[in-house]
C-alpha cells in the first residue's frame, strides 16, 4: 500500500531520520516502538506529510507519481494523534462531521448519518451534542479513531495513542484498535504499549537514532531479537 525510500528528515543540522526504508502492504499492522526521543513521531508524520521529509520518497499504491501520491496523503491516510486534537469550541458531532462536509464533499444529512455510525461503533452516540472537554481522555481519543475513519482512509497512523490516557482509560482506546486490525484495517502504530504490539502486529519495528534497528514478526521479536540495542531495549522496559 505504501512504499519508502531512502526517507530524511533534517531539523536544521540535525537529521533525526536517516535513510528509512518501508514498505507498508494492505491490511498489515506495523507497530513501531523504541525510546523517547528516537525520532518514531517524526517518522509517521512525515508518512501523511504533516512533516515535509526533505528528501526520499513516499508512495501510495496507485499513484502514477511521487508527486500525485504525496497529493493523495491528506485524503486516503488517517492520522490519530497523542491529544486527540480535537476542536474544544464544537461538539462531537460537528468535529466529527467538518472533514466529510469540506474535503469529500457530503452533505450534512450525509455526514451526521456516517457520524452517528461511528459513534455508535464506540459507545459514544449519546455524546453527540457534548463538547470534548465534557468528555473524558479515553472517551475523546476514541472519538479522535472515528473522527479520523470518518474520511474513510485506506491507511490509519497512530502517534501513541495512549501516552496522555489514565491507565485505567487505556484500554478502551486499544479495544477500538483491536477491533479495527481484525477487520483488516492497514495501520501503522508508534506505541509503548508492548502487549498491543505481542497481539496484535504483524510486524514489530524497532526505531532508534533515526533508522530502522530490527524488523520482525512479534513472536520472533520478543523472543529472540537478533539485535543487541534491540535486546537492550525489551530489557528495559519489559522488567
Amino acid at each position: 500500500m505504501m512504499t519508502v525510500r531512502d526517507l530524511r528528515k533534517r531539523f536544521g543540522d540535525t537529521e533525526v531520520i536517516k535513510g528509512v526504508d518501508l514498505d507498508i502492504h494492505e491490511g498489515e499492522v506495523v507497530v513501531v516502538i523504541g525510546p523517547s526521543g528516537s525520532g518514531k513521531s517524526t517518522l509517521i508524520r512525515c508518512l501523511n506529510n504533516l512533516e515535509p521529509a526533505t528528501s526520499g520518497e513516499i508512495v501510495l499504491t496507485g499513484a502514477r507519481s511521487s508527486r500525485e501520491s504525496m497529493a493523495r496523503l491528506r485524503e486516503e491516510v488517517g492520522m490519530v494523534f497523542q491529544d486527540y486534537t480535537l476542536f474544544p469550541h464544537l461538539s462531537i458531532l460537528r468535529n466529527m462531521t467538518l472533514a466529510p462536509m469540506k474535503l469529500r464533499g457530503l452533505s450534512r444529512a450525509d455526514a451526521e448519518a456516517q457520524a452517528m455510525k461511528l459513534l455508535e461503533r464506540v459507545g459514544l452516540a449519546h455524546k453527540a451534542q457534548a463538547f470534548p472537554g465534557e468528555l473524558s481522555g479515553g472517551q475523546q481519543q476514541r472519538v479522535a479513531i472515528v473522527r479520523a475513519l470518518a474520511m474513510q482512509p485506506r491507511l490509519m497512523l497512530f502517534d501513541e495513542p495512549t501516552s496522555a490516557l489514565d491507565p485505567e482509560t487505556v484500554n478502551e482506546v486499544l479495544l477500538v484498535m483491536k477491533e479495527l486490525a481484525a477487520e483488516g484495517m492497514t495501520m501503522v502504530v508508534v506505541t509503548h504499549e508492548m502487549g498491543f504490539a505481542r497481539e496484535v502486529a504483524d510486524r514489530v519495528i524497532v526505531f532508534d537514532g533515526g533508522q530502522i534497528v530490527e524488523c520482525a514478526p512479534p513472536a520472533q521479536l520478543f523472543a529472540a531479537p537478533r539485535e543487541a540495542r534491540t535486546q537492550q531495549f525489551l530489557a528495559h522496559v519489559l522488567k
